[in-house]
């Protein structure tokens, strides 16, 4: 496992919350892309989520998906489903995989080198998924303690 330190940036998104069983984490991709295209917005960057453990559930984790758009917008629906921010990660334990992942499995990696090498990170992963050219490239980004700028 090859761990560097970046961060990333994304000044707008539309966010969705949800809690599920881990092996369902990508669920709402489509209906997120959907809900953009029929709302006439302009996707700019990846969907991309984050994930924290739910206390007690060990195979559950609460996520929190992004779609990046050009601007703020305000969504109508029945329910408040949608929100809406930028995130900014200055520093983080960075990690690309291009394999078949196991979302638990990495969690747990993650943390197990952090520890190794004496950093705090904080208990939410963020998973950038990168589709090309048909290709799946995941980029894993755990903050360092005090370093979320939201």
């Amino acid at each position: 496992m090859k761990v560097e330190q970046a961060g990333f940036q994304f000044d707008h998104c539309l966010t969705y919350k949800r809690t599920d069983k881990i092996e369902n984490w990508f669920l709402p991709f489509e209906d997120l892309e959907k809900i953009a295209l029929m709302n006439d917005i302009y996707q700019t960057g990846p969907i991309f989520f984050s994930m924290k453990e739910v206390d007690g559930e060990r195979n559950y984790r609460e996520f929190k998906y992004y779609l990046p758009i050009n601007e703020k917008v305000e969504i109508e629906t029945e329910q408040d489903l949608f929100g809406y921010e930028s995130v900014k990660i200055d520093h983080a334990l960075k990690v690309r995989d291009l394999d078949n992942i196991n979302l638990q499995d990495m969690q747990e990696s993650i943390a197990n080198y952090a520890k190794e090498q004496n950093f705090e990170i904080e208990h939410e992963l963020y998973c950038i998924f990168l589709d090309v050219y048909n290709d799946v490239i995941f980029d894993f980004y755990a903050p360092f303690r005090k370093e979320i700028n939201k």
